[in-house]
This record gives structure tokens, sequence and C-alpha cells, in this order.
């Protein structure tokens, strides 16, 4: 779902984050000389696992350890996570494990 939002001055997509397997899983797809910025997201992961937040191959975060049914809520971001031009947004999980939730975001 596509909405505007003038505060931000752009239009803010919302996709679901939804996957059950190991490494690295594409939530946002990249597209050509454009930046995906990471505004807001949560999820809720069903089995202990680490977590790697991704531009394309570029690590955005170290490994970061969470236990069965963790769950992490970020609020608006003012400095969002920005991936590189052209590449997608990852998550990388240590193993394979139902994680879902939702992540805003914009691209331009």
């Amino acid at each position: 779902m596509t909405t505007w939002d003038s505060t931000i001055g752009a239009f803010v997509t919302e996709v679901p984050i939804d996957f059950a397997s190991s490494g690295d899983n594409i939530i946002v797809g990249g597209i050509a000389r454009q930046r995906i910025k990471v505004l807001q997201f949560f999820y809720v992961i069903a089995a202990a696992t680490n977590l790697i937040f991704k531009s394309g191959s570029t690590p955005k975060t170290g490994s970061m350890n969470f236990g069965t049914n963790a769950a992490q809520v970020e609020d608006f971001i003012q400095l969002p996570m920005t991936c590189n031009p052209g590449d997608p947004f990852i998550i990388n999980s240590s193993i394979a494990v139902q994680i879902g939730g939702t992540l805003w975001y914009v691209q331009g």
C-alpha cells in the first residue's frame, strides 16, 4: 500500500516482512540509481536467530541476537537506514525461522 505523508515529502510504501528461510531475504527490491530509506518496521521471530540488515551485500548492522518469540519495533526513524543506490534491503537470518511483520520505506 502506498500513502502520501507530506511531512516526509515522498510516497511511503508499506510491505510485509514474511519469510522462514536462512540467509539473505529480500524485503524491498532495488531499483537502478534509487535509494531505499527504511523509516519504520516491526517484526516477531518464532525461534532464536541472529539477524543482519543489509544494503545488497553490504552489512548495515552487526549481527543482532534474538531469542525465541522475540520482537523488534522501530518507530519512525528521523535518520532512516539508507541503502546504496540500486541495492535491495535485505534481512539475513542465521537459521531458517519464521519472521513476520511490516516495514515502511521511501524509494527514490
